[in-house]
């Protein structure tokens, strides 16, 4: 097995972002109230089995969810702020990885902090020097390429509390110069987000290897909607002899038959009781979707008085939340760390750097 560090292609390997997510092969387990969730790493040109669908639904075309994320419209959030990230876990090397940010001012990127740092196999924190975000809907063709010049993961995080349980996966990139051409994506501070409403959450997962896309290219910023289903917030991360607060945010991928609804039915797994309770729609929205490899570290946007506001940055999918399920097929849950209980945290070090 090709290790991510011995790559030899000349672009990054798709969707090698370190999803903390069930795929078919190299399974890293972590215990989470004894149940498991599952980190994984791609291989180039890594085919996935195929189930009714992938990250978006069956009966839908690409093309439709790219088009959503490239067009403003006035009743959608505005996701030229989501940002690919490019990165190698060691300074000066070739990028070997593709992620998702989002602008949160204009110096400042927020994603997930197991981009950049996984306890079980790293040694520490990745270097800023090996990373970059690339402005634009096409990563293959970006509009401008900005390197990164420190990054700030969660303390909690940061000295090896990266279970779900303890949502503290979260990361602050500080970039060498401003983007004055985007207007930042605002966070949602009131902690309001309301179980049953709608959502958008937008990334740069890896399509490339589906029927009709570009194996060799990096697949283009797509968006989508979902019903949110869960919000928890009443988690806590040790940090030395104090605690920083947490929350989840969570949704489901509905099939279109409405027979796949994993957080409606009432089948409820180990790995769900964390995510509290709720409910959730048979029934998917026109434009409904999961997450995917190379997603992580998007933002979930919520409607709050108006305004479209980044709530969730997508952490993990549940391992199998239902019997015999295929990674970003109907069914699939993704879980975003919220925003709302870890504002402190952001705003303080956001206001410390000069």
């Amino acid at each position: 097995m090709q290790h991510r560090d011995q790559n030899e292609d000349s672009r990054p390997q798709r969707g090698l972002e370190r999803r903390w997510k069930r795929t078919a092969f190299l399974l890293l387990l972590n215990t989470l109230c004894g149940c498991a969730l599952v980190s994984c790493m791609a291989l180039d040109r890594f085919r996935a089995p195929q189930g009714d669908a992938f990250g978006i639904r069956h009966d839908r075309e690409l093309h439709a969810y790219e088009e959503i994320a490239a067009k403003q419209h006035p009743e959608r959030p505005d996701f030229s702020p989501v940002l690919c990230l490019e990165y190698s876990l060691k300074a000066h090397k070739r990028p070997e990885f593709i992620a998702t940010g989002v602008l949160i001012s204009d110096r400042w990127v927020l994603t997930a902090g197991h981009n950049v740092y996984d306890a079980s196999e790293q040694r520490r924190v990745a270097d800023a020097e090996g990373i970059y975000v690339l402005l634009g809907n096409d990563p293959n063709r970006p509009q401008a390429e900005i390197r990164v010049v420190e990054v700030h993961v969660h303390p909690s995080w940061a000295k090896g509390h990266q279970e779900l349980k303890h949502a503290n996966d979260l990361c602050l990139l500080k970039l060498a110069q401003p983007i004055k051409q985007l207007r930042p994506a605002s966070l949602h501070r009131a902690g309001e987000e309301r179980i049953g409403s709608v959502i958008w959450h937008a990334g740069f997962g890896d399509y490339s290897e589906r029927e009709g896309q570009d194996p060799d290219a990096l697949s283009r910023k797509h968006a989508g909607q979902n019903i949110l289903d869960r919000v928890q917030s009443d988690l806590i991360s040790p940090y030395g002899k104090r605690y920083y607060p947490g929350g989840l945010l969570a949704i489901d991928f509905d099939s279109p038959t409405g027979m796949k609804n994993s957080l409606g039915d009432r089948l409820i797994y180990e790995e769900e009781k964390i995510l509290g309770r709720g409910q959730s729609e048979a029934l998917p929205l026109d434009l409904e979707s999961t997450s995917v490899e190379g997603d992580s570290g998007g933002p979930l946007f919520v409607l709050h008085k108006g305004n479209w506001e980044v709530a969730g940055i997508l952490s993990a999918g549940l391992t199998e939340p239902l019997l015999g399920h295929i990674d970003g097929d109907y069914g699939d849950i993704s879980v975003y760390i919220r925003v709302a209980d870890s504002l402190d945290w952001i705003d303080s070090v956001m206001n410390k750097a000069p």
